[in-house]
């Protein structure tokens, strides 16, 4: 379904559209858009057992995953705040996404809460609203952009996702914002939905486990 919502390759418009939306689609490259950059570099001297969270590659994966990291990190605020003056702060709407170990990997910032993470790992895409923010994630998960993410990422051993792909990197966007936040949120219902049922599973499993072993003993 993710998939109908978004043109094929050299199609300008998607197979599946909601009622009342007409026209092309345009495909932009996101370095057209916004900024794409990263931040100052945080040495591991430096994390700290409290204060404004501080994210690495596998916490993007964790949570694009409804998965606990193996552990959390912060740094003090005080240096979120002297960095933070140089290369600007995270805001609601922006993009984290991978770009070592499991590349491609889209983490949206859904509040303002102060956060920090580690350079080179991820790329910071700074919307600015210039996307639906719903939309630019399901976007980074499609097919289109993901493909985009392998072939840039080359053939070696060790592939990685680059600010400089990050900037090269094509978009399909409806021309009209309303479009894009109508497909951002009903993907968005749909994940909830998965969400509920797999904490229904959980739920069963447990009681399975119980059950079984007050009865098989």
């Amino acid at each position: 379904m993710l998939e109908n919502c978004f043109p094929k390759n050299g199609e300008k418009v998607p197979r599946f559209r909601f009622a009342g939306f007409t026209g092309d689609w345009e495909q932009r490259k996101l370095g057209a858009l916004m900024d794409v950059g990263s931040v100052k570099r945080v040495h591991q001297s430096d994390w700290r057992d409290s204060g404004v969270r501080f994210l690495r590659a596998r916490d993007v994966v964790a949570d694009f995953n409804n998965e606990e990291p193996d552990d959390y990190l912060y740094i003090d605020q005080k240096m979120y705040e002297e960095y933070s003056a140089q290369s600007g702060k995270v805001q609601q709407g922006d993009l984290l996404v991978t770009g070592v170990g499991t590349i491609g990997i889209p983490m949206l910032i859904k509040s303002e809460k102060p956060l920090y993470f580690k350079d080179g790992n991820i790329i910071w895409f700074k919307n600015k609203n210039a996307i639906d923010g719903q939309f630019f994630y399901y976007s980074f998960i499609s097919k289109g952009i993901q493909d985009f993410i392998k072939e840039s990422a080359g053939t070696g051993t060790v592939g990685t996702y680059t600010i400089d792909s990050g900037k090269k990197t094509p978009i399909n966007l409806p021309t009209s914002i309303e479009e894009q936040k109508e497909i951002g949120i009903y993907f968005k219902n749909i994940d909830h939905l998965i969400t509920l049922h797999q904490s229904k599973l959980k739920m069963l499993k447990k009681i399975k486990e119980s059950m079984l072993g007050k009865m098989l003993v």
